[in-house]
């Protein structure tokens, strides 16, 4: 587990406060709320975040060292701390792309909400993968896989999202 239930807890009162409906920067508002619905804020390190970073930092290149072999360095966007209420969504997509998105190799989403809080609202990597429902549990897949998350029909789903960067690939 990246997080503890408690540690879990602790990161959804810091930041939700800071939401905003989330959106696709590099689409026009429609086109992008067609595909995305949900609300977001990215997180920055900071003395109060550091302790994240780290830690999600160490865990990430664990997974990369002994699955993906990728040439990897930081983090440079930040986390993204995101909510997902009934009918929200993130339809299929990469998350590796143009500009400053060639840069991105590996994909992380840390599940923030108790299975329990939400129904719907899984995360799917293709073609077959449903990642863990479990709290503070980590997913590490790489960019280039398309993915989503599938409405939420009852509840809430919050997780944390970031990608490790890198030249990007040949």
């Amino acid at each position: 587990m990246a997080f503890t239930p408690r540690e879990c807890s602790q990161l959804i009162a810091d930041f939700t406060p800071y939401l905003k409906p989330a959106s696709i920067e590099s689409m026009d508002p429609a086109e992008s709320a067609r595909i995305r619905k949900s609300s977001a804020v990215f997180v920055f390190p900071n003395p109060s975040t550091a302790w994240v970073f780290d830690r999600l930092g160490k865990a990430i290149r664990e997974v990369n060292d002994t699955v993906y072999g990728f040439d990897v360095s930081e983090f440079r966007e930040g986390f993204q701390f995101t909510r997902y209420e009934a009918g929200e969504y993130y339809g299929p997509h990469f998350d590796i792309g143009p500009g400053k998105l060639t840069e991105r190799k590996l994909s992380l989403t840390v599940q923030l909400s108790a299975p329990e809080a939400y129904t719907g609202g899984e995360l799917v990597i293709y073609p077959e993968f449903v990642a863990s429902r479990d709290q503070g549990s980590m997913t590490v897949f790489p960019s280039f896989m398309c993915h989503d998350v599938r409405p939420v029909s009852a509840g809430v789903r919050y997780s944390l999202v970031s990608w490790l960067a890198g030249p990007p690939f040949r």
